[in-house]
């Protein structure tokens, strides 16, 4: 019976690791990629804006 319980928890454990491991790949491979890319389109988009408005600003 003892062995049994030590399994069990063993086993628990292992499956408990696997998920968490599994959540940060994840994370790591789909997640932050499309964030980089969302900020980088932001920070893209704030310069066209600058820039549009800069050229089609009189000077006087």
């Amino acid at each position: 019976m003892k062995s049994f319980k030590s399994g069990v928890i063993v086993g628990i454990l292992s499956s408990a690791a696997l998920a968490a491991a599994t959540a940060l790949s994840y994370r790591h491979t789909i997640i932050k990629p499309a964030q980089q890319a969302e900020e980088h389109h932001e920070e893209v988009s704030k310069q066209a804006i600058r820039r549009s408005v800069a050229a089609h600003q009189s000077r006087y």
